[in-house]
């Protein structure tokens, strides 16, 4: 007696296991937000973000038009939403002192994409002589 596998289990097993790893892909991927909708805001560039590899001390924001422009102006609203994210969010963790470091900024064709982390700093309370 021989033990094959038809075509049809086989089929249905790889079915299950690519239907696995787009499960498992999907869910390890941040989905983007759109910074307008979420701030009140109106940039033409509809920048969208999304926030990732947050801890206790740094977390990481990625930044990029959501329509197609090629005006200067692209650069400045996707850095001005970077700044007001990390605004938000450092006050949304508690965080007394940050600072934020763009560590890679792209063109591709239209999209302008800002990478920056965000770092938190040791506060110290102020004290005051007697």
């Amino acid at each position: 007696m021989k033990n094959s596998i038809t075509f049809g289990a086989a089929l249905s097993l790889a079915s299950l296991g690519a239907g696995v790893a787009i499960l498992l892909s999907g869910c390890a991927t941040p989905t983007d937000r759109s910074f307008n909708h979420d701030f009140g805001e109106e940039l033409p560039t509809k920048p969208e973000y999304c926030i990732k590899d947050e801890g206790e001390k740094h977390f990481t924001i990625v930044v990029h038009q959501g329509t197609p422009s090629t005006e200067a102006d692209r650069v400045i609203n996707v850095k001005e939403a970077a700044t007001t994210i990390a605004k938000a969010e450092t006050q949304r963790l508690g965080w007394e002192k940050w600072h934020l470091d763009y560590i890679q900024e792209s063109d591709r064709g239209w999209m302008h994409i800002v990478i920056a982390k965000v770092t938190r700093d040791r506060y110290i309370e102020p004290t005051f002589p007697n």
